[in-house]
Parts: C-alpha cells; structure tokens; sequence
C-alpha cells in the first residue's frame, strides 16, 4: 500500500467540510420546510418543538460512543458509515405519514449525525501538525457549518418549490426536497469513503492498534493510563461547552424573531417585509460563524507558540460573546447596529474550534475522540433543555416588559450569563492546565 503525504492532508480537511455540512444539513433540514411539513401532517408549533428536540437529545447521547468508535476503528470508518446512514434517515424521514413516524426518524438521524463532529476533530488531529489545527478545525466547522445552515434554510425551499408542480416526478413539494437532498448525502458518503484516510500513512496501521500516534508527543495529559474522566480539565472543558451551547441554542434560535419584531415595531415595517429583513440579519451572523471561526482558529494557532494557552483564547472569545449578547438589551439606533452585533456575535460564539484543537494538544490524538465525546455530550444536552425553557423565560419576562422588544431581555440576559460561566469555565481549564504546547 502506497505511503500517502501530508499534503493529503487538505483533501481530508475538504471531506470533513462537507461531511460536517451534512450533520448540520441534517439537523435543521426540517426547518426551512416547517410550515409545508406542518401542513401536510397537520402538525402544530408543539410538534414541531419536539421534532426538533428529538434529534439534539439522540445527538447528544451518541458523542462518546462515536468519538471511541473513532479513536478505535478510524475516522473514515465512522465518518463514512454516519453520513451514508444519514441520508436513510432522510430518506425516511420523507416517507413518514405520521407524526410519530416522523420523530422516529428525527430521533435516529440524531444518532448517525454525531458521527461527524467530533471524528473529524480526531482525524484532523493526525493529519495536521499542532501549529495548524486551530485553522483546520476552524475550516471545517465554519464552512461545513455555513454550508449545511444554507443548504437548510435557503436551498430545501426552493428545492420544495422546484418539485412541487413536477407532476412526471414519484415524490411532490418538500418530500420530494428532502428525498434529493438524502441522494446528495449519500453520494457525499461515498466520496468520504473514497477520499478519506484515518492517519497519513499506511505504517500508521501500527499506529492504529497500540493506540498511539505522532500527535501523542504533543500531548500534556495523555501519558497517563488513568481514565480521561478523572481529569479536571475535561470536566471544566465540559462546563464551558454547556454553557456556550446554551448561548448558541438561544441567540440563532431567537435572533431573526427578535430582528423581525424590531424591524415591524420600530421601524414601521409590514409583517413581510420584516420577516425578510429579519431574516438577513440571520444570514448576517451566520456569515459571522462562517469566516469567524477560521480566523479565531488561526488567532490561536499563531499564539501559542507564545505561551498563550488555547483555553485562555477560547475564555477570553466567549467573554467578548457575552458582551455582545448583551448589547441586545440596548436600544437598537439603526440597522447598522443590529447588524453589527449580529455579525460580532456570530464569531464571537463559535470559538469551539480553538477547544477541539486544545483539545487534541492535550490528550493526543488517540483519545481526542473520546475527549471531545464527553465534552460535547454534557454541551448538546445542556443545551438542548436551555432551548426547551427558553420560550417560557421569555414570556416570565414579558410579562413585566414595557414594550414588546423589551419581552426579549430575559432570553438575552439568560445567554449572556451563560457565556460568563462558560468564560469562567475556560479560564479555570488553562489554569489548571500544568504545562502548554509550545510550538516553533
């Protein structure tokens, strides 16, 4: 078997790209579809609640088991696997004639859908050198992130629209938008189990089964035989994920409703013309996570050759987020301003590629996957009941506002706390972290 170079390398950052597009796809692929779904299974707001708080449950429940899988069996394997099943739930989600039908396969697509994040944060910790991964982590859950969010909120629809008067075509309207979408995932499968390689080298089968590889030597912790959840840092690592999830499940969530309203309220505008407008600040916060989270990942990259610790960047971005979070709570001047916050926030939220990078300088990355899998477990469910309550901290809010943009400070205050503690909880990880990677 041929000896593959690093400079393969950005083939398989490219894969992970798109392979993380597909989770986020996936996740919200109902979305830009809700009120075509709700009519067809004649769904309420309720329902459509729960389809969405099924997948993130099921999601949350299959990190660690996926992130070891990674760490034994490689991340093309599992990569690969996820996606190609992905795309059955979609295509079963399609078929489904109940509601019921219909959170089944929400809840399952919540499985397969974790195969992505945290195996590519491992695979990317073999095949790029400590000196890049923030970039590359930040590459691929910026872009992949982006991708999937506008392939969700923008692509379905008109794809709903495209079917809808294609009498010749088996599947009509969004379920004949989901069913090609699971096609393109599953061609995208495929290509993940073509292009992509678990280490960079066929000697690294070796590498495979002592369960070692040429990142452990950059590693601070994974020396040790002791479990990894014995390590307070992991623990700590696990707060400030929680926390930022809640902020991330509450701002997007929130922040094109809020928009809307202010633009109608304020403004003078109609109810479609603000919905529009509303809707370009969403698109304005996710260009925000789009060209943020690279950039973040390079900031870090660059200081900590330094001696400036990952955690100490990943504490101090998501203290700026709560700054930013709370600038909701003030009188919003101009467009300009909104969408000025509403850019600063959507890099200001996504500094999660500096910890999977931190991640892997500390455990190696023989057991980044199962770092990464408690971490992100403890955030996703966490975050998920924060969306769950959210509504009714608005309303327990509202009711004592004095005009109605004034009902959103309770869910913008809940955020910004939120990214305090999770500042706090990052400060405390490079505090307790003994010594840094120092990188020439």
């Amino acid at each position: 078997m041929p000896t593959i170079g690093q400079s393969y390398r950005w083939i398989i950052l490219a894969c992970g790209i798109l392979a993380y597009a597909t989770s986020y796809l996936t996740r919200w692929s109902y979305t830009g579809l809700a009120s075509f779904i709700s009519e067809d299974l004649q769904l309420d707001k309720a329902d459509l609640g729960l389809l969405g708080s099924a997948f993130f449950y099921t999601y949350a429940m299959a990190q660690v088991p996926w992130g070891k899988s990674a760490d034994r069996w490689g991340g093309r394997t599992v990569i690969s696997i996820g996606v190609l099943l992905s795309a059955v739930g979609l295509m079963g989600f399609t078929l489904a004639q109940t509601f019921g039908e219909a959170v089944g396969w929400r809840m399952f697509v919540g499985v397969v859908a974790a195969s992505v994040f945290v195996p590519v944060a491992g695979l990317l910790s073999h095949w790029f050198v400590p000196k890049e991964r923030g970039l590359a982590n930040g590459l691929y859950y910026g872009l992949g992130g982006g991708l999937g969010q506008i392939t969700a909120f923008l692509l379905l629809p008109l794809l709903h629209l495209y079917f809808l008067d294609r009498a010749v075509l088996p599947i009509l309207g969004w379920r004949g938008a989901m069913g090609c979408t699971a096609v393109v995932v599953a061609v995208l499968g495929l290509a993940c189990w073509i292009f992509l390689r678990s280490y960079p080298s066929s000697t690294d089968s070796e590498v495979h089964s002592t369960g070692y590889s040429s990142s452990k030597s950059c590693a601070t912790y994974s020396d040790s035989d002791s479990p990894i959840t014995r390590d307070p840092v992991l623990w700590c690592l696990g707060g400030y994920f929680a926390a930022g999830i809640i902020a991330l499940r509450l701002v997007p969530g929130w922040l094109t409703i809020f928009a809307s309203e202010w633009y109608r309220v304020e403004q003078g505008f109609t109810q479609t013309d603000a919905v529009i407008a509303g809707g370009v600040i969403g698109t304005v916060y996710t260009v925000g996570h789009v060209v943020g989270s690279p950039l973040l990942g390079k900031m870090s990259d660059h200081l900590l050759p330094h001696g400036v610790s990952r955690f100490k960047c990943a504490s101090v971005v998501l203290g700026l987020g709560a700054l930013s979070v709370s600038c909701l709570t003030l009188p919003m001047r101009s467009s300009w301003m909104l969408g000025g916050v509403a850019l600063l926030l959507g890099v200001t939220l996504h500094a999660f590629p500096i910890v999977n990078a931190a991640v892997s300088d500390r455990w190696g990355g023989s057991r980044t996957g199962q770092a990464l899998g408690w971490i992100n477990m403890m955030g996703q469910f966490v975050g998920a009941i924060a969306l769950s309550v959210s509504g009714y901290v608005g309303i327990a809010w509202a009711s004592g506002a004095t005009g109605t943009i004034d009902g959103y400070a309770g869910i913008w205050y809940l955020a910004s706390a939120a990214c305090v503690v999770g500042a706090g909880c990052g400060w405390m990880a490079h505090r307790l972290t003994k010594s840094v990677v120092r990188i020439s």
